[in-house]
């Protein structure tokens, strides 16, 4: 249920894909606030453990809250910073509640709900499910754009297909629903979720060399920094190919105009920012917003870049702490794929996170599953499984419990 609240895919269909109100959709938060508090409250010593591991995330966390001194708009930042806490807080419980394999089919349930719902509506009912006026035709599902069907259904295929391998006595249903996922964003048209469905699977392919013994683990580490440099060449020397294959332009539709203007704003704040979740609120007509509207010639509703979002919320001590984290995190992801079955889920994922928060803003955003999920996934790589205690009695107890002696077969 935290999973799917998060993943807003039930504010589209509550408002007619855009037609009525969204105002009410907040209140469709607070089921997943308790359900977090209450699975905290399950495992409190545990909960508390993943968050002392992980200090960078606390610091993250307190600079958002302190953001208030110098927000431009106090009142947003404080309703947006305990939303932001509410939502930490269930990456906070998952991680806390359950093992790897238990954690992961949790997120591949989740998004085979979703998955199966999309797809219904794109066959039964193509004026919602699928996009009518921006790319007509293009499937969307249960959100308003066809970009977030490909990138949930890009989640769902690496949830299920690591799910397929942590799990295998499950393993046909999830990699049939790993297909149908993929499928799916297929038929979104989304290119730029294409591409990092492509190289998250590409991840695994890694942890499937280097888990397969200490001769193809060298040939692994060896192919992934040959294939890293090489594309750190094309993307240097060539980048008119990578803009070819993802069907955009230099601008990468607009965006890069956007990134000139915050940076160009940022020059005011480099240190602070403007307050977390502040700056697309701005109406006033000399604020941050409407000189980078003026700027990128459009109105953006986000700084499609979650390194920039983080950079005009709270300045450069937040894009310091950010980068740290993720540092820390792809260590440990290397780690795990070296030596941990949860590095199946680890690699894909954080392929898939850093990929995308280049171009979208999906960093320490409130009510966002990706958020969600990259905290839960941070906080299970720190602490790993814990044992229920209950689980550990028994397996104390029956390691106590006397042998029973079988008496001497009779002789004829």
């Amino acid at each position: 249920m935290i999973v799917l609240i998060y993943s807003q895919s039930w504010a589209a269909p509550m408002t007619g894909y855009g037609v009525r109100s969204a105002d009410f959709l907040r209140n469709g938060f607070y089921p997943a606030y308790a359900l977090a508090i209450g699975l905290v409250l399950t495992r409190p010593g545990t909960a508390l453990k993943a968050l002392a591991g992980a200090p960078l995330l606390i610091l993250l966390l307190v600079l958002t809250a302190v953001s208030l001194s110098w927000s431009i708009l106090p009142d947003v930042t404080l309703r947006r910073v305990m939303a932001l806490l509410a939502t930490t807080l269930g990456g906070v419980a998952l991680a806390a509640r359950w093992r790897w394999t238990t954690l992961t089919e949790i997120f591949a349930t989740a998004m085979a709900v979703m998955m199966i719902l999309s797809l219904l509506l794109a066959v039964l009912l193509p004026d919602w499910g699928r996009m009518q006026e921006l790319f007509p035709g293009a499937w969307r599902g249960l959100w308003l754009e066809k970009n977030a069907l490909g990138e949930n259904m890009g989640l769902a295929a690496i949830c299920m297909t690591a799910a397929a391998i942590m799990v295998p006595q499950r393993r046909r249903l999830w990699l049939v629903g790993a297909a149908v996922a993929a499928a799916m964003v297929l038929m979104s048209t989304s290119k730029t979720s294409l591409v990092v469905l492509v190289l998250s699977f590409a991840s695994m392919g890694f942890v499937a060399l280097v888990q397969g013994g200490p001769k193809r683990a060298i040939i692994g580490t060896w192919l992934a920094i040959v294939v890293f440099c090489a594309a750190l060449l094309v993307i240097a020397t060539r980048s008119d190919l990578i803009f070819d294959l993802l069907g955009k332009d230099a601008t990468l539709t607009g965006r890069t105009e956007i990134w000139s203007g915050i940076l160009h704003q940022m020059q005011q704040r480099p240190w602070t920012g403007f307050g977390y979740g502040v700056v697309w609120n701005d109406e006033s007509a000399g604020g941050p917003q409407a000189w980078i509207a003026h700027e990128a010639r459009f109105s953006a509703a986000h700084a499609h870049s979650g390194w920039l979002e983080v950079y005009l919320a709270l300045g450069l001590p937040g894009v310091i702490l950010l980068a740290a984290w993720m540092i820390e995190m792809w260590g440990r992801s290397l780690w795990a794929a070296y030596a941990r079955p949860s590095g199946w889920l680890l690699m894909p994922m954080m392929t898939a996170y850093t990929l995308t928060m280049l171009t979208e803003s999906i960093t320490m955003n409130w009510h966002n599953i990706r958020w969600v999920l990259f905290v839960a996934l941070a906080l299970k790589a720190v602490i790993g499984d814990q044992d229920d205690p209950a689980r550990v009695v028994r397996s104390i107890a029956r390691t106590r419990r006397p042998a029973r002696t079988v008496p001497a077969p009779h002789r004829l």
